[in-house]
């Protein structure tokens, strides 16, 4: 009898450290999966947006828009990270805006320019800046000059009627671009590509003054 309560507690012991030692397995959140929203009518980009808790900006890079201010009826746009949708009216998540009013922000990693009116995207498209050692500049800067067209020279071209220029940076500018397609990646002396119609609208909404933000 003695030896088998001993024999017992062996037992028990040993399922004890058992327990005690055996990892637990951790299982991380899945991530949040995409969801497909098909355009009713009256939907605009920045409500679709709003509606779903993401930017603009992150709606036009997931579907590769060229204009966010057209969408149609029955298009079909992937939602990156997507959920169910939140009550329309809901703001998406908030961005450091420098300022109130309207400001352009221009992403040297994404190869993207999107125009901001305070905290909400109004508008985003692929650009090219600088090749390596002729660099778009960074920091905080202003439009400072507006030129609807005008000829730009300098070692290696020899540009006529380049349209719709903005100046922000010395001799940089964001401007219209003919002569090549290749929007998306570096191609420029330092200036900011864009396409000739989203150059137009750009320069249209933007004023001399406009806060112009520059950055990786």
């Amino acid at each position: 009898m003695f030896h088998r309560v001993r024999l017992y507690r062996f037992l028990f012991a040993l399922l004890l450290i058992t327990v005690l030692v055996t990892p637990v397995a951790v299982f991380a959140e899945p991530e949040p999966a995409s969801t497909v929203y098909v355009v009713q009518r009256g939907d605009t980009l920045s409500r679709i947006a709003a509606r779903y808790g993401v930017s603009v900006g992150a709606l036009v890079a997931a579907n590769g828009i060229r204009n966010a201010n057209l969408v149609y009826t029955g298009q079909r746009l992937l939602i990156p990270g997507g959920s169910s949708g939140s009550a329309p009216g809901t703001k998406p998540p908030a961005v450091s805006a420098p300022v109130a009013g309207r400001w352009i922000d221009i992403n040297l990693s994404s190869q993207r320019l999107t125009a901001y009116q305070g905290k909400s995207a109004v508008f985003s498209t692929s650009i090219s800046s600088g090749v390596a050692g002729r660099r778009t500049p960074t920091g905080r800067f202003a439009v400072r000059t507006k030129i609807p067209s005008q000829r730009m020279s300098g070692p290696g071209y020899n540009l006529a009627g380049v349209p719709y220029v903005m100046y922000f940076a010395g001799a940089n500018a964001i401007h219209g671009t003919y002569w090549h397609n290749n929007f998306g990646r570096p191609m420029s002396h330092g200036c900011v590509n864009m396409r000739i119609p989203e150059a137009k609208w750009l320069y249209n909404w933007a004023s001399i003054g406009t806060p112009v933000s520059v950055h990786y």
